[in-house]
C-alpha cells in the first residue's frame, strides 16, 4: 500500500467516525413519514425484481422452445443426419465401400487362368429418409461396376409406412428374399453369400430390382410379397420379365440368451425376359444357372460350373426353407432350395422337340460362427443383425473378433431335363472366415475358400483362394 493510499484511507475512516454521531442523531430524529416512504421504495424495488424474474423465466421458455423447434443435426457413426423436431422430415446420407483383394492359391485340374487382384465390390453413396412422417424414400448409386468404371442405380424408391408394422415399397429396391439375402451385405458373415443363395435370388430378387411390394413385420414374424421386373442396367431385352416373390419367417424362440426362427421363400417367373425376336410373333427366351465359387476378385470372371443356356423357357422358379439361431455369441444358419426352369415342349414354329425338358436342380448351405469377444450376431424374424463391438478400437478396446465357417453345395446336373454337359457339375464349397470389427463403421474380413466340382463327364476340378476385404459404412 502506498503512502497516498494510506493517507486517503485514513482520511475517509476519520470522516466516517466524526459523521457517525451526527447520522445517528439525524436517523433518530427522522419522521415516521420518511420511514414510510423508504418502506414504499423498498416494496417497489421488490416488485420490480419479481417482474424481472418473471420476464427472464418467460424469455428462457421462449428460447428453449425455439431451440427445440430447430432441426436436429447429428453425425452418429459418421452418418450425417438432419431431423425436424416433429420428426415429420428426416434425411440422412449413406455410404458403403467394400474393397477386396484375392488370389487363387491352388488349382486342381483347372487350366484356365483364374483371375487374381483387386475388386471394388461395392461403392454406394446415397440419401434416405422420411417426408411427411408416413412416407419414406431412398436414392442410392452404386459406383463399383468394373472397378469403379461404371455406375448403376442401386436404389430409387418410395415407401408408405402409415399403417402400423406395414410397409409398401415402389421403385428400385432389394426385396427381402431368403435369409442370406435379407441380411445386409454390411452384416453378412462371409465376403460373399452362398452360391445357392445367389442363384435363387438371381431369378427375380437381388439388389437394383425394379418392382413393387408389401411387407408386414411383428415382434416374432415377417411376411412379404413382391412383383418385380428387370434389374437396373439390364440391356438387350425386348420385353421385361415379371416375377412373383414371397417370403415368410417366424421366430419361435427369443429371450435374453438368444433367438431362433424358420423361414420360407419362393419365386415364380410369370413372364421370362425376351432375349431376341425371331419373327413378328415369336421370341427367344433363355435361362442359365450358375455362380462364382464363393468369391468375386480380379476381373470378376472365374466360374467353375454353369448349366449353360437353357432354351425356350416359359419361366423360372425356386422355393425353399431356412433356419437360423443364436445362443449368446454362437450362431448357426442353413438354407435349402429347389430351383429350375419350365420349358416349351417344342421349338417355336417347328415340330422339333426341345432338348431341354423342365430341368430342375437343388442346393443348400450350413454355416456357423462364434464371436470371441462376446458380442452377438442376433437372429431376428427372417434376417440377421450385425455385430457391434462393445469396445471399439481407440475406446479402450480392440474391437470384436468373429470366427465363421460355411459348407455349401449346388447340383447343376439333370440328365432327364437335358442338362449334363461338360460345364455342369456338383459344386462343393468350404469357406473359413475371420472378421475384425474395428468399430461400427469399419470391418476387415479374411476368407479362405476351397471349391471342388464333380463333373458328370470329364475330370473333376478344384480351386482354392484367399481373399481380404476392407469395409467402411455409415
Amino acid at each position: 500500500m502506498t503512502f497516498k493510499t494510506s493517507l486517503l484511507a485514513g482520511t475517509m475512516l476519520g470522516a466516517a467516525f466524526i459523521a457517525a454521531p451526527a447520522m445517528a442523531q439525524s436517523a433518530g430524529s427522522a419522521s415516521q413519514a420518511q420511514l414510510d416512504a423508504l418502506a414504499q421504495q423498498i416494496q417497489a424495488l421488490q416488485g420490480q425484481l419479481t417482474s424481472l424474474k418473471d420476464s427472464v423465466a418467460k424469455d428462457k421458455v421462449t428460447t428453449e422452445k425455439k431451440l427445440a423447434d430447430l432441426p436436429k443435426v447429428t453425425a452418429d457413426g459418421g452418418r450425417m443426419r438432419v431431423q425436424t423436431a416433429d420428426k415429420k422430415f428426416d434425411v440422412a446420407l449413406r455410404a458403403r465401400i467394400h474393397m477386396d483383394y484375392g488370389t487363387w492359391v491352388h488349382k486342381d485340374n483347372y487350366t484356365t487362368d483364374a483371375t487374381d487382384g483387386f475388386q471394388l465390390r461395392r461403392a454406394f453413396l446415397g440419401v434416405a429418409g422420411t417426408v411427411y412422417k408416413d412416407w419414406g424414400f431412398e436414392f442410392t448409386g452404386n459406383f463399383a461396376g468394373d472397378r469403379g468404371g461404371a455406375s448403376q442405380i442401386q436404389a430409387a424408391n418410395i415407401t408408405y409406412n402409415g399403417v402400423k408394422n406395414t410397409q409398401v415399397i415402389m421403385g428400385v429396391f432389394q426385396p427381402k428374399f431368403t435369409l442370406d439375402d435379407s441380411t445386409s451385405s454390411n452384416d453378412i458373415a462371409f465376403m460373399e453369400r452362398s452360391p445357392i443363395n445367389n442363384i435363387v435370388v438371381g431369378i427375380g430378387g437381388s439388389d437394383s430390382r425394379t418392382g413393387v411390394g408389401i411387407s408386414n413385420k411383428g415382434d416374432n414374424y415377417f411376411v412379404a410379397g413382391y412383383v418385380t421386373g428387370n434389374a437396373t442396367g439390364t440391356t438387350g431385352a425386348i420385353d421385361d420379365m415379371v416375377n412373383l416373390l414371397g417370403r415368410a419367417a417366424y421366430q419361435f424362440y427369443a429371450n435374453n440368451e438368444g433367438g431362433a426362427g424358420i423361414g420360407v421363400s419362393g419365386v415364380y417367373q410369370v413372364t421370362p425376359q425376351a432375349a431376341a425376336r425371331t419373327s413378328a410373333t415369336q421370341i427367344t427366351t433363355t435361362a442359365s444357372f450358375g455362380d462364382r465359387p464363393g468369391l468375386r476378385i480380379g476381373g470378376n470372371r472365374t466360374s467353375l460350373t454353369s448349366t449353360g443356356t437353357i432354351s425356350q423357357i416359359k419361366g423360372q422358379w425356386a422355393y425353399g426353407a431356412d433356419l437360423g439361431a443364436n445362443f449368446k455369441n454362437f450362431w448357426v444358419a442353413g438354407e435349402y432350395y429347389m430351383f429350375g426352369a419350365d420349358t416349351e415342349d417344342r421349338l417355336p414354329g417347328t415340330t422339333t422337340r426341345n432338348s431341354f425338358q423342365d430341368p430342375e436342380f437343388d442346393g443348400y448351405y450350413v454355416s456357423a460362427g462364434y464371436i470371441l469377444t462376446g458380442e452377438r450376431r442376433t437372429y431376428k424374424p427372417g434376417e440377421w443383425t450385425g455385430v457391434k463391438p462393445a469396445w471399439p478400437v481407440g475406446q479402450n478396446g480392440f474391437g470384436a473378433w468373429e470366427l465363421a465357417a460355411r459348407y455349401s453345395t449346388v447340383n447343376l446336373i439333370d440328365r432327364a431335363g437335358g442338362v449334363a454337359g461338360n460345364g455342369t457339375g456338383e459344386e462343393k464349397n468350404w469357406t473359413i472366415g475371420v472378421n475384425w470389427y474395428v468399430n461400427n463403421a469399419i470391418r476387415f474380413m479374411l476368407n479362405y475358400v476351397n471349391t471342388t466340382v464333380d463333373r458328370p463327364n470329364g475330370t473333376d476340378q478344384g480351386l482354392d483362394a484367399v481373399a481380404l476385404r476392407m469395409q467402411f459404412q455409415f
